[in-house]
């Protein structure tokens, strides 16, 4: 019988056009540059952010995800940005690194907009020997590691003030132009992301954040977090999210177990000091998988500004 790893690996082999590829992250409210390049530089701050998130723990070759990102302006009109991503699911992994590049327009004194692009590769890995299978002499599955390196691209657009944001950001550029020519690498798919929030006051010591992400790539249910979080006396950030698939999009062809991937994420992040900050996202799935939790551990820290530097927007997206 076959292993639940190998089932969790060649799954992505046999339905990759079915499911949605990327890493669905939790923490991306307080990070955008994992999903959208137009983010970098617009705190006018540096910034470093590294998470580490494993989905359905305790589940034999479940995914996990490791990530470390770094952005800040470049003059006041520029950022750059650095992403790198470790992504594992069973026998197969991914490792990439990506540049970004911003450039803001300033509309007025309240509104700007952000135009970026992402360019980097990535290895995808499948490892032969943690697979096990009935007939060993099955030449269409390795015995040993093998890879494939990719280049890559990402653009995007991020508008935002000092409350408001919203950002539309195409990850996969070269999807349709680097086929799999096997089935040792799952062909990748092009993905999009359309986000937004605003930040209102409810009090003297009290702040509010509701915002939302559309994830789609018009090969998988259309993907939906919707958010709301609560800023308490500018240190405490508290709140949850409902994640779930939206059949906006009709696809005849997909499997109807794929229909209901639903969870409810419940997040946290503290501001210890004025530079340093960590956050915790607990997944509960709402599927056939609700038996294991997720878990999403986030660190951060800015870098202060000088004292001729002023800050564009708060920290609040």
């Amino acid at each position: 019988m076959k292993t639940l790893r190998i089932i969790f690996a060649l799954l992505l082999f046999s339905v990759y056009g079915y499911a949605q590829q990327n890493a669905p992250y939790s923490q991306y409210i307080f990070n955008e540059l994992i999903i959208n390049p137009a983010y970098a530089g617009t705190k006018q701050l540096i910034n470093i952010n590294g998470t580490y998130s494993i989905q359905w723990a305790g589940f034999e070759g479940s995914p996990s995800t490791q990530t470390l990102s770094a952005e800040g302006p470049v003059y006041k009109n520029m950022g750059l940005g650095l992403h790198i991503l470790i992504d594992r699911i069973g026998a197969q992994s991914q490792q990439g690194v990506f540049g970004s590049y911003s450039y803001i327009l300033q509309f007025n004194e309240k509104w700007r907009m952000s135009m970026g692009l992402a360019l980097g590769v990535s290895n995808f890995a499948l490892d032969g020997t943690k697979l096990t299978v009935d007939n060993i002499d099955d030449p269409t599955i390795p015995t040993t590691k093998v890879n494939k390196v990719r280049f890559d691209s990402k653009v995007g657009l991020f508008a935002y003030s000092d409350r408001f944001y919203a950002g539309l950001s195409v990850t996969e550029l070269l999807a349709d132009v680097f086929k799999s020519k096997d089935l040792m690498v799952a062909q990748q798919s092009r993905h999009y992301y359309l986000t937004a929030g605003y930040v209102f006051d409810a009090g003297k010591y009290l702040k509010i954040k509701p915002s939302f992400l559309l994830r789609e790539d018009f090969k998988a249910p259309t993907n939906l977090d919707i958010n709301c979080f609560f800023l308490i006396k500018e240190l405490f950030w508290i709140g949850a999210s409902v994640r779930f698939n939206a059949n906006i999009i009709h696809n005849p062809d997909l499997d109807n177990t794929l229909k209901h991937r639903n969870a409810m994420i419940f997040m946290t992040e503290w501001n210890i000091t004025r530079s340093f900050r960590i956050g915790y996202a607990y997944t509960l799935s709402l599927s056939a998988l609700k038996s294991y939790s997720g878990h999403e551990i986030e660190l951060g820290y800015t870098f202060p500004k000088k004292a001729d530097t002023k800050m564009r927007t708060p920290r609040y997206f």
